[in-house]
């Protein structure tokens, strides 16, 4: 995760320093003006946080996860106008569609690894006007921009790019008062200068009567919206929520034992080695306390309904309380450790759900 002091010092020749040149030049445009007044007053207060990502395949979107965990822990220290913006080095050739599919490939995948369970008080139904993204225990507006974007102005991107707003910070700023109205009529204004296309027909606010937050994340260039009740970001149930995660303190193709046992271990209490002899098979079963299993020698199969899950050195998975699974050692057997709780790769414990 990078501050855009650190980006400026890398070398010209990078991606990363480009990308991040054009958006800032974007982000800082007073002819037009840039219409989102409070990601321009954040990037100018130096309360962004930026990070690059090398493709959009699970790796990535793993490492994307890692990241938006770690500027999450820290966004309330930041300021009320901070946000997290992600860049992806992809072709930049797609066609809208193709970068629309992409997007919500990565809200899904990011809703799968997810180490927190969907908050209490965010619905489930995308089509509520309370419905929000959410990551890590935090509702989250986001937005994508993408080189394909021309007409509207607003939504383009030298490469293809996600920010992340908690919603915090929209409360901050008091949307639903006079104050926050005044906020958005000016907004409204800036995107007719600033793009060649009416405005968008399904802008709104969170939770007025018939909102729909998700319309907003990808806006198409065309206002022509097709299937505007059929949100492409899918709710798993608990069964389908197991998730792998790499650790950091990989030795060539070893894990550090007693690294990994320190890592998962709580301040107060124990965690568990387990070692399988080869092809140990665990019938179906649940546990019922969340769980995080970290692979350090040999090799496992983790089933879940009819999805497999094949786990080497290094692996992390995160198990949901009462989740059905099941699981087999492979031919040189398997060595890992166990703990009682969600333990994610920055050392974030995040609790156990009974």
């Amino acid at each position: 995760m990078f501050e855009k002091s650190e980006i400026m010092e890398l070398s010209e020749k990078d991606w990363r320093r480009k990308v991040f040149y054009d958006f800032s030049r974007d982000l800082t445009s007073k002819d037009p003006k840039f219409p989102c007044v409070f990601g321009a007053s954040g990037f100018q207060r130096n309360e962004l946080k930026f990070d690059f990502f090398p493709d959009v395949d699970t790796e990535s979107i793993k490492l994307l996860g890692g990241s938006l965990l770690n500027y999450l822990r820290i966004a309330k220290k930041l300021g009320n106008y901070t946000s997290f913006v992600s860049f992806f080095n992809i072709d930049t050739d797609k066609s809208i569609e193709e970068y629309e599919a992409i997007f919500w490939n990565i809200l899904n995948t990011l809703h799968k690894i997810d180490p927190q369970p969907w908050p209490d008080n965010i619905p489930q139904n995308t089509n509520d006007a309370h419905w929000e993204f959410s990551f890590g225990g935090e509702p989250i507006f986001v937005v994508c921009n993408t080189p394909a974007h021309s007409l509207r102005k607003s939504r383009h991107a030298g490469t293809f790019m996600i920010t992340f707003q908690p919603r915090w910070v929209f409360d901050k700023m008091g949307l639903l008062t006079p104050k926050g109205e005044k906020y958005k009529k000016i907004v409204r204004e800036l995107i007719s200068k600033y793009d060649s296309i009416p405005e968008y027909p399904y802008l709104g606010t969170y939770g007025n009567k018939n909102n729909k937050e998700w319309l907003q994340y990808f806006i198409p260039e065309s206002n022509d919206v097709q299937n505007i009740d059929k949100c492409p970001f899918h709710h798993l149930q608990k069964e389908e929520r197991v998730t792998l995660e790499q650790v950091k303190y990989l030795k060539g193709n070893k894990v550090d034992l007693e690294a990994a046992v320190f890592e998962l271990l709580p301040e107060t209490g124990s965690v568990e080695v387990q070692r399988d002899t080869p092809y140990r098979e665990h019938k179906t079963h649940t546990h019922p306390t969340n769980e995080t299993l970290l692979i350090i020698k040999g090799d496992i199969i983790f089933r879940v309904g009819e999805k497999e899950l094949h786990c080497e050195p290094g692996d992390r998975i995160l198990l949901p309380a009462n989740t059905k699974h099941s699981s087999i050692a492979g031919s040189n057997g398997c060595l890992y450790i166990i703990a009682l709780e969600y333990v994610t790769p920055n050392n974030e414990k995040v609790g156990i759900e009974a």
